[in-house]
């Protein structure tokens, strides 16, 4: 509960007697706490209510500067909210009759006024001004209903005749305004239906609802429409006119429909931001209970009124405290508000409530009772005892991150750190906390917490400021600053990533920092494991090149019989070995092209090509063999291809292997055609063979180095690395290859190469090592 507010008082008269008199019958009333203002002038009370705020005006009619009725049509001018009450020396029922039409609330006489009339009028005008401001809010609210309503509603007076009406009526009746001003209602109906509501005599019945008529639309359209009537009556109970609320009835179900669900929504709201209304004596037991209590609390109004006390409701754990409290401010007769208390529902559940109430005093200001109205918050109560959880998990989880976490406001200051970040910068938290993030990490350039940065290169100042300013992420930059442990200064690399935050309306940023140094100093050593490897690989490569050839010479000499005549074992022994000779020496050259790949060193001459002459080139070379193996071959270009960005050696290679390929794996009388055209962004070179064709479970392994696909019966000897390179090759231009096949039925290679240069990027390859370590101990899967 709070305590009563001190009313503000504004007395307006220049009479320095009748403000004494007026200053002894406050202080001899039981009006309670009081402020007391006072002005000798009309222009001066103006200047005051603009600069304060009053509950209520005691004004003379008589000032200096203004006479009569311009006094309160000024004040309310001025002031419409604030009640006046009139102190007048003149006994004049006329005069104080146009006083309340102006809106004063009372008219006092003065001499005629004890504390205890004054203050009983002070009370009602309070409440009866709190009232008019009521009755203005639902009056405007209904108002606003009315013209903004979805159905068409018209007033006409005791003569038949319009004199209100929503906006809908002209929409229904295709009608203007100036169309219905004044007109006589009868018109809008056929004379026989005017006549069966005529018949009706609802006058006299004082209503009608839901009558299925006829209504005349502009042009003479007759509609069905659905009407329910009511009689408006004054105060005397004599008729002033009469209410409709017109539905057109081929828009029934629609309307049907928007009405149940704006009655579902309504009711909804009202359901559950409706209060408990209660009032209850000076002892505490109750005299009223709207019904919502049982919703509330599972009790009827009746099974409550004159029943229970308030305090019965409260759960026994505080419930002698929160009676104790209460009657406290009951014995001061105090208004109070937002008073919580714990209470019992009829089922046993704990039910949260806050109670806002007033005191209710009779005439001579004896307590009565109290009024007030309770609201149900235990969902709300729920709901934070939820988010308190949630906040306690989320901090534990931020505490428990296995990355360094940072909490950095607007001001570039650290408000909450992580245990990691601890471990990372060596410091303790009393040192990270509300200092700078550089000095929270030990950096040696922000040695001064009390300044927020003292690099002014530093990069991760730069991307606090930047994602502070962009209000968007920041994530995965490396950086390596320079920190100092235990006195001595450290160079770790750290993975930073900034991601902003706004809380309250104030921007923050979560500032996570992986210390990535054992990850850096393993990459470095496997660069230099690569290359010490690469280099040893290409040198084994060259090296068994020079026996190769000399070997090779040599047996093309005995084979060519330069040295003296062979016989026929001898020839196809020494065959067999030339064979195998040659196939070793592609096999270098395999490993080789493929290493230089792997490792990025390639040299690619990227320029503008014509790629019908590449396709040219690779065709030209792939004939001699096509046709040996009694393949047809052949070769399409899509008319006005572009100029392509490519090393035409590299690309001559890869038509020329897929070409070799779908030769090599396409039985006699088969075809190979390469196709070449534009598709969107790219150029699509497709080969395509009448072949035996790849198993599904295959297609994902043959750009494998050394997968060989198994075909029992028809083994056809290869490296095994041809399609590897392929790949290497196109994907090195910022391209790609598909492949399509059907057992039996062919096979598809599609490269795509991009018609603009793309920019690629070197990473050291994930399988780098394995590939090199497998390629020199010679572990050769099978591969296509």
């Amino acid at each position: 509960m709070t305590g009563p507010q001190r009313l503000q008082l504004l007395i307006v008269e220049d009479d320095i007697v009748d403000r004494k008199l007026l200053e002894r019958l406050l202080a001899q009333s039981s009006l309670g706490a009081y402020d007391v203002n006072y002005a000798d002038r009309l222009s001066t009370a103006v200047d005051m209510l603009a600069e304060h705020s009053f509950d209520l005006v005691l004004l003379d009619l008589g000032l200096p500067d203004s006479r009569g009725m311009e006094s309160v049509v000024e004040l309310q001018l001025r002031a419409p909210c604030v009640p006046i009450i009139v102190l007048s020396g003149l006994d004049d029922e006329k005069t104080a009759t146009r006083a309340v039409q102006k809106g004063v609330q009372d008219y006092l006489i003065k001499g005629q006024v004890d504390s205890t009339l004054l203050v009983r009028s002070i009370r009602y005008a309070l409440e009866r001004k709190k009232a008019e401001r009521q009755l203005q809010v639902a009056e405007q609210r209904y108002r606003t209903i009315f013209d903004n309503s979805a159905v068409a509603i018209m007033m006409v007076d005791e003569d038949g005749n319009l004199v209100s009406w929503n906006k809908f009526t002209e929409h229904l009746l295709d009608m203007s305004h100036e169309d219905l001003l004044g007109r006589a209602v009868k018109s809008l109906y056929p004379p026989v239906e005017w006549q069966r509501l005529r018949d009706l005599n609802i006058r006299r019945k004082g209503m009608q609802h839901h009558l299925e008529t006829q209504m005349v639309r502009r042009g003479r359209e007759i509609i069905d429409v659905d009407i329910s009537l009511s009689v408006l009556r004054d105060s005397d109970g004599a008729v002033t006119g009469t209410i409709g609320v017109v539905r057109d009835i081929t828009e029934r179900k629609r309307m049907e429909g928007a009405l149940l669900h704006s009655e579902q929504r309504f009711r909804q709201v009202v359901e559950n931001a409706k209060e408990w209304i209660w009032e209850i004596d000076a002892d505490g037991l109750y005299t009223y209970a709207s019904p919502v209590v049982e919703k509330i609390l599972g009790y009827k109004p009746e099974e409550i009124l004159g029943k229970r006390h308030f305090y019965d409701f409260f759960h026994p754990d505080e419930g002698e405290q929160l009676k104790a409290q209460a009657f406290e401010f009951i014995e001061r007769r105090e208004k109070f508000s937002e008073f919580q208390t714990r209470n019992l529902h009829q089922d046993g559940k704990i039910v949260w409530l806050t109670r806002s109430g007033v005191p209710i005093l009779d005439d001579d200001g004896a307590l009565i009772g109290y009024r007030g109205a309770d609201v149900d918050i235990t969902e709300r109560m729920r709901t934070h005892k939820v988010l308190d959880r949630k906040q306690k998990n989320l901090e534990a989880i931020f505490d428990a991150a296995p990355v360094g976490m940072l909490f950095v406001n607007e001001q570039m200051v650290v408000s909450r750190a992580n245990e990691t970040i601890r471990h990372i910068s060596g410091r303790n938290y009393h040192e990270i906390i509300g200092t700078s993030p550089c000095a929270a990490l030990g950096c040696v350039g922000a040695e001064n917490a009390e300044e927020a940065f003292d690099c002014d290169e530093c990069s991760l100042k730069t991307m606090i400021e930047v994602v502070l300013e962009s209000d968007k992420p920041i994530r995965g930059l490396e950086i390596r600053p320079v920190l100092t442990d235990n006195g001595e200064r450290v160079r770790p690399w750290l993975l930073v990533s900034v991601e902003p935050l706004s809380i309250d309306s104030g921007k923050h940023v979560v500032v996570a920092l992986d210390d990535i140094t054992d990850r850096k100093h393993a990459e470095e050593e496997l660069r230099e494991a690569v290359e010490m490897k690469s280099q040893f690989v290409s040198t084994v490569s060259h090296e068994l090149r020079t026996p190769l050839t000399s070997m090779r010479e040599a047996v093309n000499i005995v084979l060519d019989e330069v040295a003296g005549r062979i016989n026929k074992d001898q020839k196809h022994f020494l065959s067999l070995a030339r064979r195998n000779i040659d196939r070793l020496s592609r096999l270098i050259d395999d490993v080789l092209d493929f290493q230089k790949l792997n490792a990025g060193k390639m040299r690619l001459e990227i320029r503008a090509n014509a790629v019908e002459k590449t396709i040219d080139d690779a065709y030209s070379t792939m004939v001699p063999y096509a046709q040996k193996r009694g393949v047809n071959l052949s070769c399409e270009y899509q008319s006005r291809l572009p100029l392509v960005p490519f090393d035409a050696d590299r690309i001559v290679q890869v038509v020329t292997n897929l070409l070799s390929n779908g030769i090599k794996f396409t039985p006699e009388g088969g075809h190979v055609s390469v196709a070449v055209e534009r598709q969107s962004e790219h150029l699509a070179i497709r080969v395509r063979d009448t072949g035996f064709g790849i198993p599904k479970e295959a297609l994902p392994k043959v750009f494998e180095r050394f997968y060989r696909v198994q075909r029992p019966g028809t083994e056809i000897k290869g490296t095994g690395l041809g399609l590897a390179i392929v790949n290497k090759i196109v994907t090195s231009h910022g391209g790609r290859i598909d492949v399509e096949s059907e057992l039996n039925e062919g096979t598809t290679f599609t490269v795509l190469l991009p018609l603009k240069t793309r920019q690629s990027s070197e990473e050291l390859p994930e399988r780098m090592d394995e590939d090199l370590e497998e390629t020199l101990t010679g572990q050769q899967g099978s591969r296509p």
